[in-house]
C-alpha cells in the first residue's frame, strides 16, 4: 500500500499583491498566521431530460456551470502594523490580487476582503478574522 502525499497547514499561505504594474510582488502578511482555507463553488444549472421512447421512465437531471467562484478564509494573532491596511481595504472595497498557495496548487486572481473581524478579551492577544471573495476570474496552476 502506497501513503497518501500529505500537507500541513504552515504550508500554505495566502499572498497578497501590491499591485504594481508590470511586476506584482506577493508577499505572505504578518496577519495570515494561524487559519487560511479556500472554497471553490460552482453555480450549477439543472433540467430534467426524459427518455424520448419511454417518458414512464424517471428522467434524468443533467447540469451545466453557470459561474465558479472561490473565497478565502484567514484568522491570525492581529499584526498591529497591517490593521490599517486591511481596514482600508473594506472601507474601500478596493479589489485586491491574491495567491492561496501551497503543495498541488496555486489560485491566482482579484479579491476583494468582504468580512474583517477583530476580537480579544481583556487580557489576551488580540486575533482577527477575513474572507476575501472572488472579483473576477481566477487561474489554478500547478505547483511541486
Amino acid at each position: 500500500m502506497a501513503a497518501i502525499t500529505t500537507a500541513r497547514g504552515y504550508q500554505y499561505t495566502v499572498q497578497v499583491g501590491n499591485g504594481a504594474t508590470p511586476t506584482e510582488v506577493f508577499a505572505h502578511p504578518a496577519l495570515i498566521n494561524t487559519t487560511r482555507g479556500i472554497t471553490m463553488t460552482v453555480n450549477a444549472a439543472s433540467a430534467e431530460v426524459v427518455d424520448a421512447t419511454n417518458q414512464a421512465l424517471p428522467a434524468t437531471t443533467v447540469r451545466i456551470a453557470q459561474s465558479t467562484d472561490s473565497k478565502i478564509d484567514a484568522a491570525g494573532m492581529l499584526h498591529t502594523s497591517s490593521l490599517k491596511e486591511y481596514m482600508d481595504m473594506v472601507a474601500t472595497g478596493k479589489v485586491t490580487n491574491l495567491k492561496f498557495t501551497g503543495p498541488g496548487a496555486t489560485i491566482t486572481g482579484p479579491y476583494i476582503l468582504t468580512s474583517f473581524q477583530i476580537t480579544g478579551d481583556r487580557v489576551e492577544m488580540v486575533e482577527c478574522t477575513m474572507t476575501f471573495e472572488q472579483a473576477g476570474a481566477v487561474t489554478v496552476t500547478a505547483t511541486v
